[in-house]
């Protein structure tokens, strides 16, 4: 059995099963992290298991709904059973299960299929890429101005993808590992992604290398392992490369001369720019300040650890946006730009669910309520219906300007509310939020 037929074999005897589950209702639960998880992904991963231990009894499995085995092992297993769980729940057909097997930092061979549209792409190292069986390539097109690029996230995570996908005549959030599979096909000509997991990425460096592409992480780096993905055809690998490079931080002031280090390391508070939410505490010493400041990214030190960068190892790496000492002098309130969940838990904070102020809460609620789709909630109805929200949001500012100009506080206030609820409300119809709103007034204070 070669390789490229193993990783076809474990990708479809862990698609049929997931299959099996497709648009039967299954319950849905929720991560640590907030990602979705059902029953199906489970039972996929423990077959796609159970082959791997029948014939390479010996080897690692990674996967991503279960416990690593044997991670160290010469030989390692990479599944990701659903890899587009949000897609899958929803009734989508544009879900797949990603396969790969690795031999140290190097991919022998990866399978991606999509079960529910019968479409198999495939790959090993030196034998080529396959296409439910017979051979395929990325597309020759050479200019953005003829090309499909593809992310999955259109929120914030797609901010500085913007160059990109503003450059291109189509561009869509065909995402997860289907976009992948696009570029393989020759049917898109780039598919990124800010923030990956080992086993979202590792079967797709073979499988759009093998199709004659470039699959790289964001950094530029030739690797399955990189936190992130650019895949491209190989016309424009360069160009799409540049326009997603990412932006040397700018320049951090902060006087680390007038930090007190006299009690040791000093607690550093670290706050997400945009939501306000404390996302973590860490500690710091002038080394750790100091490669901060020099590199614009968050460095701490740990007394295990020692000097280590936030992200290093995950991908979700702190940006920093202010660095301000308190008035001791003992203690640092960083606030930073979080790619990704910032606890080692894969919660987006190290205190559980974000808190943030009543008007963050809001929004969060509105756009889980954007995100749940169709209920019986007012939000719901004002998302599904674009001229019924502009109506209610121009009625509403009516109603505060009346309150105001009569000098009815109360009601004013009252009013102000509503404003605010259904300026929200109608930003969520166009996919914008109150994140991009603080990205805007962040802008503007600088100026």
């Amino acid at each position: 059995m070669t390789w490229l037929e193993a990783v076809t074999e474990v990708a479809r005897v862990a698609g049929a099963k997931a299959l099996s589950y497709f648009r039967r209702g299954v319950t849905v639960e929720t991560k640590a992290d907030g990602t979705p998880v059902t029953v199906a992904d489970r039972e996929a991963e423990l077959a796609a298991r159970a082959w791997i231990a029948a014939h390479f009894p010996d080897d690692g499995v990674v996967g991503e709904e279960g416990d690593s085995v044997r991670p160290d092992a010469r030989r390692r297993w990479y599944v990701d059973p659903i890899d587009g769980t949000k897609a899958f729940v929803r009734g989508v057909p544009l879900w797949g299960t990603l396969v790969a097997v690795a031999e140290g930092d190097e991919v022998l061979a990866g399978a991606l299929f999509c079960p529910a549209l019968d479409e198999l792409v495939a790959a090993e190292r030196g034998r080529g890429c396959f296409f439910n069986g017979a051979p395929t390539r990325v597309s020759a097109v050479d200019s953005l101005d003829g090309a499909t690029v593809l992310t999955t996230d259109a929120g914030r995570l797609a901010r500085p993808l913007r160059p990109l996908l503003d450059a291109a005549p189509v561009s869509r959030t065909w995402g997860d590992c289907y976009g992948y599979l696009l570029v393989a096909t020759g049917r898109a000509e780039a598919m990124v992604d800010p923030v990956l997991n080992d086993w979202d990425s590792a079967a797709l460096w073979p499988i759009i290398e093998e199709a004659g592409g470039v699959f790289t992480a964001l950094d530029g780096t030739r690797t399955g392992f990189g936190k992130s993905a650019i895949a491209t055809n190989g016309a424009l690998a360069s160009v799409v490369r540049h326009l997603v490079e990412p932006a040397a931080p700018a320049p951090v002031a902060f006087d680390i001369a007038r930090v007190d280090f006299s009690k040791g390391l000093v607690p550093v508070v670290t706050q997400d720019a945009l939501t306000g939410a404390v996302l973590m505490v860490a500690y710091a010493d002038a080394e750790a300040l100091t490669k901060t400041v020099e590199t614009g990214f968050m460095h701490y030190r740990s007394r295990t650890r020692g000097l280590w960068k936030k992200g290093d190892t995950s991908g979700h790496v702190q940006r920093v946006v202010s660095l301000t000492l308190d008035c001791d002098a003992d203690t640092v309130l960083a606030r930073v730009e979080q790619t990704g969940p910032a606890c080692h838990t894969n919660t987006v904070t190290c205190f559980g669910a974000p808190t943030g102020d009543e008007l963050s809460t809001l929004a969060a609620t509105i756009a889980a309520r954007a995100k749940a789709g169709s209920d019986a909630s007012y939000t719901a109805k004002l998302l599904g219906n674009r001229n019924l929200r502009l109506k209610k949001l121009g009625e509403e500012a009516a109603e505060l300007v009346l309150a105001l100009a009569d000098g009815d506080d109360a009601r004013a206030a009252e009013e102000g509310a509503d404003v605010l609820y259904h300026t929200l409300v109608a930003l969520q119809g166009r996919g914008l939020t109150l994140d991009d709103v603080r990205q805007v007034l962040r802008q503007r204070a600088k100026r």
